[in-house]
């Protein structure tokens, strides 16, 4: 696993041992941001779910901004933060929340982290169990006014399985197939 364009090109990137992390391929990592390329220069980027921060790393080679990544595994952001330092990533474009996603969204009231700015560039990569959650995601999103209008969403998933119901405010306008896995890209607000 590398980073495959920008400031960061070539950079190997670890990840913990064992099935419990799934980081997206290079062939799916070039497929979506061949989707949101003019969109990331200069975003502000929200990965849930972020594992070794290969999406969120990514975004950064090629211009974002600030990317917030949150994951709950110790593994994965041991993973996150080796993959950070690696690239030499200042910790003003990289903030990092150890956060329980699935617990907050089983809550009643459950939020999502605090961000300092709203977001115009979110990756949702969550494991494919939880595809179910995907609509409160994106509830939680808009309710809790994290995103800017025109906020492009990337969704990888199962491409086998049911999908979610898509809450309103929000419109899909691809979705892509990389043999098993499926990736949506969704536009929020009123500049579609």
């Amino acid at each position: 696993m590398r980073v495959i364009a920008g400031d960061f090109k070539g950079r190997r990137l670890t990840a913990p041992k064992g099935t419990d992390i799934r980081p997206t391929s290079d062939r799916v990592k070039e497929a979506i941001f061949s989707m949101v390329q003019a969109d990331a220069e200069h975003a502000v980027c929200l990965d849930l779910f972020a594992g070794t921060g290969a999406l969120g790393i990514e975004a950064l080679s090629r211009g974002a901004k600030l990317v917030y990544f949150c994951d709950n595994s110790p593994a994965a952001l041991e993973a996150l933060r080796e993959n950070l330092d690696a690239c030499g990533v200042p910790g003003a474009r990289a903030i990092v929340f150890k956060t329980d996603l699935q617990s907050a969204l089983r809550k009643s009231g459950g939020r999502l982290p605090p961000l300092q700015e709203k977001c115009n560039l979110v990756f949702i990569d969550a494991p494919y169990e939880m595809c179910e959650y995907y609509s409160q995601i994106l509830i939680a999103l808009a309710t809790e006014e994290k995103l800017e209008e025109g906020a492009r969403i990337i969704i990888e998933r199962d491409a086998g399985k049911g999908g979610y119901t898509l809450p309103d405010g929000f419109i899909k306008i691809r979705e892509k197939r990389y043999g098993s896995i499926g990736v949506d890209l969704l536009i929020y607000g009123e500049d579609k």
